[in-house]
């Protein structure tokens, strides 16, 4: 299973990606090049690069492939290194004097007991120079918005852009999280103008068959040795995609577990019936509400909430017999 969970399978938005990672890292070797009195206006500035979409998009995974990979960043993840780079994810709820806590417990800075507010991050101004850190990512960076306390909200709106703007250290922001990272950026017209965007836009059907195809068949042939007939079947591409909700990275996991689901199973092929048992297992949905299992109308069954919370299908009304009936209904009305 090793090589089948390590192996990656790269995209278009991946290059994208690496594009605008080398822009921010570019706007950063150009600012540091320049004397300290000479930098004024967008050279006295750090920058931000949000990377948002769906839960499940496959957005943190490609960022960290990324983080190993770039040569700006040796030693990423370790403590003991001089890694200019240091990831974080947002608490949940995320109050300021918490998001200052995870940057220093990620510097590597002792956090022994509860720290006040503003001292935690007089603490984060004074190790970031200690520690060489000019790039801080932090992901899930909407679970600022879930505490919907504005003063909260802003509190933590206008600690990033002092991040940014300090005069003597100025540091540059990676911000995921889901599309209202957007939003809260878009809040402070002065961070929004010093930030640039990359969206990974969920799966569309037609068009991304292709891709799914290929999808399946590094995974399924290629990692996992299996022969994969099912890429013919244009019917189950279309449910793969509908159970995913067209969101890349639940694409990828449901795969993965199939493909470990015919491994364990000895099967030299990979099934719809793999599929069938691993859509069971990650949802904890009954058959008629199983993408993979149910003879027709697939296409009724409302997979979009399923990724998005922590509730098991189970535990819900039956979603396929609700959209059924839903999908009557308008006929009844044609």
């Amino acid at each position: 299973m090793t090589p089948l969970l390590s192996a990656y399978f790269g995209t278009e938005r991946d290059k994208t990606l690496d594009e605008e990672l080398s822009l921010l890292i570019d706007a950063f070797l150009e600012a540091d090049s320049v004397q300290d009195s000479r930098r004024v206006g967008r050279l006295h500035e750090g920058r931000a690069l949000t990377v948002t979409g769906a839960s499940g998009a496959g957005k943190s995974r490609a960022l960290e492939r990324l983080f190993i990979k770039r040569e700006e960043f040796l030693g990423y993840g370790s403590k003991e290194s001089d890694c200019p780079l240091i990831s974080v994810t947002a608490p949940s709820p995320c109050t300021l004097r918490l998001l200052g806590e995870s940057i220093l417990k990620a510097i590597g800075y002792p956090v022994t007991r509860k720290l006040d507010e503003n001292v935690a991050w007089d603490l984060v101004h004074q190790n970031l120079p200690l520690r060489g850190i000019r790039f801080i990512h932090i992901d899930e960076l909407q679970h600022v918005a879930q505490s919907r306390n504005k003063v909260e909200i802003g509190k933590v709106q206008d600690t990033l852009k002092a991040l940014m703007q300090d005069k003597d250290w100025p540091v540059w922001l990676i911000l995921s999280g889901l599309p209202s990272v957007a939003t809260f950026l878009a809040k402070d017209p002065q961070v929004w103008r010093r930030t640039r965007h990359v969206v990974f836009r969920d799966l569309e059907m037609p068009g991304d068959g292709p891709m799914i195809r290929k999808l399946v068949e590094f995974y399924g042939k290629d990692k996992g040795g299996r022969t994969v007939e099912i890429t013919e079947d244009a019917d189950f591409i279309g449910r793969l995609h509908h159970a995913a909700s067209g969101r890349f990275g639940v694409m990828v996991e449901l795969i993965q577990d199939s493909v470990r689901q015919a491994l364990h199973l000895r099967d030299t092929s990979l099934l719809v019936d793999h599929f069938v048992a691993v859509f069971a297992a990650r949802t904890g949905c009954v058959r008629e509400d199983n993408v993979f299992a149910v003879p027709t109308d697939w296409d009724l069954i409302d997979t979009s909430c399923i990724w998005d919370t922590d509730a098991p299908l189970l535990e819900k009304e039956s979603q396929s017999g609700k959209a059924k009936a839903k999908g009557k209904q308008k006929g009844e009305r044609k």
